[in-house]
Protein backbone atom coordinates (compact mmCIF):
# COMPACT_ATOMS: atom_id res chain seq x y z
CA UNK A 1 0.00 0.00 0.00
CA UNK A 2 1.34 3.09 -1.06
CA UNK A 3 0.98 6.31 0.67
CA UNK A 4 1.54 10.28 -0.99
CA UNK A 5 3.03 13.06 0.89
CA UNK A 6 1.57 16.66 -0.06
CA UNK A 7 3.96 18.86 -1.03
CA UNK A 8 4.82 21.94 -2.09
CA UNK A 9 6.78 21.06 -4.71
CA UNK A 10 4.21 18.73 -5.80
CA UNK A 11 2.39 15.22 -5.46
CA UNK A 12 5.24 12.84 -3.89
CA UNK A 13 5.36 8.94 -3.33
CA UNK A 14 7.82 9.00 -0.78
CA UNK A 15 10.00 11.95 -1.98
CA UNK A 16 9.30 11.14 -6.04
CA UNK A 17 8.16 14.35 -7.54
CA UNK A 18 5.17 13.75 -9.92
CA UNK A 19 7.85 15.45 -12.89
CA UNK A 20 9.62 12.09 -12.39
CA UNK A 21 9.58 9.80 -15.57
CA UNK A 22 6.08 7.04 -15.55
CA UNK A 23 7.99 3.78 -15.95
CA UNK A 24 10.49 4.43 -12.50
CA UNK A 25 7.31 5.55 -10.72
CA UNK A 26 5.10 2.87 -11.64
CA UNK A 27 8.09 0.39 -10.62
CA UNK A 28 9.04 2.28 -7.19
CA UNK A 29 5.22 1.53 -6.78
CA UNK A 30 5.10 -2.21 -7.41
CA UNK A 31 8.39 -2.24 -4.78
CA UNK A 32 6.52 -0.61 -2.27
CA UNK A 33 3.71 -2.89 -2.28
CA UNK A 34 6.01 -5.76 -2.44
CA UNK A 35 7.93 -4.68 0.19
CA UNK A 36 7.84 -5.52 3.80
CA UNK A 37 4.98 -3.70 5.68
CA UNK A 38 6.04 -0.94 8.24
CA UNK A 39 4.17 0.24 11.82
CA UNK A 40 1.43 3.33 10.60
CA UNK A 41 2.24 6.25 12.66
CA UNK A 42 -0.70 6.39 15.13
CA UNK A 43 -1.80 9.45 17.37
CA UNK A 44 -4.25 9.88 20.47
CA UNK A 45 -6.66 12.80 20.58
CA UNK A 46 -8.34 14.56 23.72
CA UNK A 47 -9.67 17.63 24.59
CA UNK A 48 -8.39 19.00 28.14
CA UNK A 49 -10.64 21.42 30.17
CA UNK A 50 -8.63 24.68 31.83
CA UNK A 51 -10.93 25.99 33.70
CA UNK A 52 -12.52 29.56 33.94
CA UNK A 53 -10.76 32.28 32.92
CA UNK A 54 -11.35 36.46 33.34
CA UNK A 55 -13.97 36.43 30.32
CA UNK A 56 -13.10 32.61 28.27
CA UNK A 57 -13.18 29.78 29.83
CA UNK A 58 -9.77 27.83 28.96
CA UNK A 59 -9.18 24.32 27.35
CA UNK A 60 -6.68 22.21 24.81
CA UNK A 61 -6.53 19.81 21.95
CA UNK A 62 -3.68 16.89 23.43
CA UNK A 63 -2.47 15.04 20.14
CA UNK A 64 0.02 12.00 21.75
CA UNK A 65 2.11 10.81 19.18
CA UNK A 66 3.53 7.03 18.79
CA UNK A 67 7.35 6.71 18.25
CA UNK A 68 8.92 9.77 16.03
CA UNK A 69 5.94 10.30 14.45
CA UNK A 70 4.83 14.20 13.96
CA UNK A 71 1.96 16.17 13.15
CA UNK A 72 2.18 20.13 11.63
CA UNK A 73 1.91 23.32 12.68
CA UNK A 74 -0.57 25.99 11.15
CA UNK A 75 1.95 26.63 8.59
CA UNK A 76 3.11 22.80 7.76
CA UNK A 77 6.93 23.66 6.01
CA UNK A 78 7.64 21.85 2.62
CA UNK A 79 5.30 19.71 3.07
CA UNK A 80 2.48 18.02 5.04
CA UNK A 81 -1.25 19.18 6.09
CA UNK A 82 -2.18 21.60 8.77
CA UNK A 83 -5.07 20.74 11.30
CA UNK A 84 -8.45 21.69 10.94
CA UNK A 85 -10.54 22.11 14.03
CA UNK A 86 -14.21 21.48 13.89
CA UNK A 87 -16.35 23.22 16.62
CA UNK A 88 -19.61 23.43 14.80
CA UNK A 89 -21.12 20.53 17.37
CA UNK A 90 -20.24 22.17 20.47
CA UNK A 91 -22.94 22.87 22.98
CA UNK A 92 -23.09 26.61 24.23
CA UNK A 93 -19.93 27.48 22.96
CA UNK A 94 -19.99 30.99 20.88
CA UNK A 95 -16.31 31.27 20.34
CA UNK A 96 -13.15 28.92 20.36
CA UNK A 97 -9.97 30.78 19.26
CA UNK A 98 -6.86 28.02 19.11
CA UNK A 99 -3.57 29.03 20.42
CA UNK A 100 -0.23 28.07 18.23
CA UNK A 101 2.59 26.82 20.47
CA UNK A 102 5.78 27.77 18.85
CA UNK A 103 6.82 23.93 16.30
CA UNK A 104 9.92 22.86 15.78
CA UNK A 105 11.73 22.37 12.55
CA UNK A 106 12.51 18.84 11.24
CA UNK A 107 14.08 16.87 8.17
CA UNK A 108 12.00 15.34 6.17
CA UNK A 109 12.73 13.87 2.31
CA UNK A 110 10.31 16.69 1.21
CA UNK A 111 13.16 19.10 2.59
CA UNK A 112 12.08 20.44 6.55
CA UNK A 113 8.74 20.49 7.84
CA UNK A 114 7.30 22.75 10.72
CA UNK A 115 5.50 20.68 13.31
CA UNK A 116 5.68 18.52 16.68
CA UNK A 117 7.00 15.33 17.91
CA UNK A 118 6.07 13.29 20.79
CA UNK A 119 2.91 15.18 22.42
CA UNK A 120 1.52 18.63 21.60
CA UNK A 121 -1.74 20.66 23.37
CA UNK A 122 -2.82 23.48 21.67
CA UNK A 123 -4.35 25.78 23.78
CA UNK A 124 -8.19 26.99 23.23
CA UNK A 125 -10.07 30.24 24.36
CA UNK A 126 -13.89 28.90 24.70
CA UNK A 127 -16.28 31.89 24.71
CA UNK A 128 -19.68 31.32 25.98
CA UNK A 129 -23.04 31.97 24.14
CA UNK A 130 -25.09 31.96 27.70
CA UNK A 131 -22.91 32.00 31.02
CA UNK A 132 -25.65 30.71 33.18
CA UNK A 133 -25.77 27.37 30.95
CA UNK A 134 -22.87 24.34 31.24
CA UNK A 135 -20.72 23.94 28.32
CA UNK A 136 -19.76 20.86 26.50
CA UNK A 137 -16.98 21.36 23.72
CA UNK A 138 -17.14 19.07 20.81
CA UNK A 139 -14.26 18.29 18.34
CA UNK A 140 -13.82 17.21 14.90
CA UNK A 141 -10.05 17.45 13.94
CA UNK A 142 -9.04 16.90 10.48
CA UNK A 143 -4.85 16.74 10.55
CA UNK A 144 -1.77 14.54 8.96
CA UNK A 145 0.90 12.40 10.81
CA UNK A 146 3.75 11.28 9.71
CA UNK A 147 6.69 8.40 10.14
CA UNK A 148 7.85 5.88 7.65
CA UNK A 149 4.24 6.66 6.25
CA UNK A 150 2.53 9.68 5.97
CA UNK A 151 -1.47 9.09 6.49
CA UNK A 152 -4.21 12.51 6.78
CA UNK A 153 -6.20 11.19 10.05
CA UNK A 154 -9.51 12.69 11.73
CA UNK A 155 -10.70 12.58 15.25
CA UNK A 156 -13.43 13.35 17.42
CA UNK A 157 -13.73 14.61 20.88
CA UNK A 158 -15.90 16.00 23.70
CA UNK A 159 -15.35 17.59 27.13
CA UNK A 160 -17.63 19.43 29.23
CA UNK A 161 -15.94 22.60 30.25
CA UNK A 162 -16.05 22.99 34.98
CA UNK A 163 -13.57 23.08 36.96
CA UNK A 164 -10.23 22.52 34.89
CA UNK A 165 -8.88 19.54 35.98
CA UNK A 166 -5.91 20.12 33.16
CA UNK A 167 -5.11 23.68 33.98
CA UNK A 168 -1.05 22.80 34.48
CA UNK A 169 -0.75 20.55 31.40
CA UNK A 170 -2.69 23.16 29.15
CA UNK A 171 -0.71 26.42 31.22
CA UNK A 172 2.73 24.60 29.79
CA UNK A 173 2.05 24.79 26.15
CA UNK A 174 0.50 28.29 26.74
CA UNK A 175 3.98 29.13 28.02
CA UNK A 176 5.31 28.11 24.40
CA UNK A 177 3.19 30.44 22.52
CA UNK A 178 4.45 33.28 20.56
CA UNK A 179 4.03 36.57 22.28
CA UNK A 180 2.40 39.39 19.66
CA UNK A 181 5.04 41.47 18.79
CA UNK A 182 5.60 45.17 18.04
CA UNK A 183 7.53 46.28 15.24
CA UNK A 184 10.98 47.97 16.92
CA UNK A 185 9.64 47.18 20.64
CA UNK A 186 9.65 44.51 23.16
CA UNK A 187 8.69 41.66 23.69
CA UNK A 188 12.10 39.96 22.34
CA UNK A 189 12.69 38.52 19.88
CA UNK A 190 12.06 41.84 18.46
CA UNK A 191 11.76 42.85 14.55
CA UNK A 192 13.22 45.75 13.46
CA UNK A 193 12.79 46.01 9.81
CA UNK A 194 11.92 43.63 6.86
CA UNK A 195 12.55 45.15 3.46
CA UNK A 196 13.29 43.90 -0.39
CA UNK A 197 16.91 42.29 -1.22
CA UNK A 198 18.68 44.38 -3.41
CA UNK A 199 20.65 41.49 -4.92
CA UNK A 200 17.40 39.56 -5.17
CA UNK A 201 14.30 40.43 -6.44
CA UNK A 202 12.19 36.83 -4.91
CA UNK A 203 13.82 37.57 -1.40
CA UNK A 204 13.53 39.69 2.15
CA UNK A 205 15.71 40.59 4.41
CA UNK A 206 14.85 40.63 7.99
CA UNK A 207 16.41 42.35 10.62
CA UNK A 208 16.17 41.68 14.31
CA UNK A 209 17.01 42.72 17.45
CA UNK A 210 17.83 40.09 19.57
CA UNK A 211 19.06 36.16 19.30
CA UNK A 212 16.83 34.47 17.40
CA UNK A 213 16.97 30.69 16.54
CA UNK A 214 15.08 30.14 13.30
CA UNK A 215 12.23 32.54 11.52
CA UNK A 216 9.28 31.84 9.79
CA UNK A 217 7.71 33.84 7.44
CA UNK A 218 3.88 33.36 6.76
CA UNK A 219 2.15 35.41 3.80
CA UNK A 220 -1.70 35.56 2.05
CA UNK A 221 -2.95 32.37 -0.04
CA UNK A 222 -0.87 31.56 -2.93
CA UNK A 223 2.56 33.15 -1.31
CA UNK A 224 5.07 30.54 0.28
CA UNK A 225 8.05 31.15 2.05
CA UNK A 226 11.51 29.31 2.22
CA UNK A 227 13.55 28.92 5.12
CA UNK A 228 15.44 31.76 6.53
CA UNK A 229 19.29 31.65 5.90
CA UNK A 230 21.12 33.67 7.69
CA UNK A 231 23.52 36.27 6.21
CA UNK A 232 24.71 39.15 8.59
CA UNK A 233 24.48 41.11 11.93
CA UNK A 234 25.79 39.35 14.91
CA UNK A 235 24.59 37.16 17.48
CA UNK A 236 22.76 39.46 19.06
CA UNK A 237 20.99 40.65 16.33
CA UNK A 238 21.23 38.85 12.99
CA UNK A 239 19.92 39.53 9.92
CA UNK A 240 18.33 36.47 7.54
CA UNK A 241 17.26 36.15 4.23
CA UNK A 242 13.95 34.73 3.18
CA UNK A 243 12.97 33.15 -0.60
CA UNK A 244 9.55 33.57 -1.81
CA UNK A 245 9.36 30.05 -3.30
CA UNK A 246 5.60 30.64 -4.41
CA UNK A 247 3.88 33.82 -5.62
CA UNK A 248 0.82 34.88 -7.33
CA UNK A 249 1.34 35.66 -11.21
CA UNK A 250 1.57 38.90 -10.55
CA UNK A 251 2.30 38.84 -6.83
CA UNK A 252 4.45 42.10 -5.43
CA UNK A 253 6.01 42.68 -2.20
CA UNK A 254 3.98 46.28 -2.15
CA UNK A 255 0.86 46.44 0.14
CA UNK A 256 1.56 42.49 1.35
CA UNK A 257 0.30 41.34 5.02
CA UNK A 258 2.69 39.26 6.36
CA UNK A 259 2.84 37.19 9.68
CA UNK A 260 6.69 36.90 11.27
CA UNK A 261 7.50 34.27 13.96
CA UNK A 262 11.11 34.71 15.69
CA UNK A 263 12.30 31.67 17.79
CA UNK A 264 14.68 32.74 19.94
CA UNK A 265 16.45 30.19 22.46
CA UNK A 266 13.66 31.17 25.76
CA UNK A 267 11.06 32.66 24.07
CA UNK A 268 9.55 33.41 20.76
CA UNK A 269 7.08 36.60 18.87
CA UNK A 270 4.56 36.40 16.31
CA UNK A 271 4.11 40.13 14.71
CA UNK A 272 1.77 41.17 11.78
CA UNK A 273 2.54 43.51 9.66
CA UNK A 274 1.99 44.96 6.09
CA UNK A 275 4.71 46.17 4.02
CA UNK A 276 4.45 49.68 2.22
CA UNK A 277 4.53 50.78 -1.39
CA UNK A 278 8.52 49.90 -1.35
CA UNK A 279 7.66 46.68 -0.12
CA UNK A 280 9.63 47.58 3.55
CA UNK A 281 8.92 48.51 7.23
CA UNK A 282 10.82 49.67 9.57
Amino acid sequence: MAFMRMSRRGISIFGLSRQAPMIPLILTLLLIQNAPLRAEPSAAVALLDGGAEAQTHSAGVEITLSGQTKTYWRMPGDSGLPPVFDWSASENVARVAVEWPRPERIADPSGTILGYHTRVIFPLRVTTSDAAKPMTLRLKLDFAICEDLCVPVSANAAVKLGAGPARAAIDAFRARVPQAGTLGQGPDPRLVAIGPDPARADALIVTTGAPVDDLILEGPKGWYFGDASRIGGTDAAPIFRVLALEKPTKGRFAGLTLTLTLLGPTSATETTLTLDADGAIR
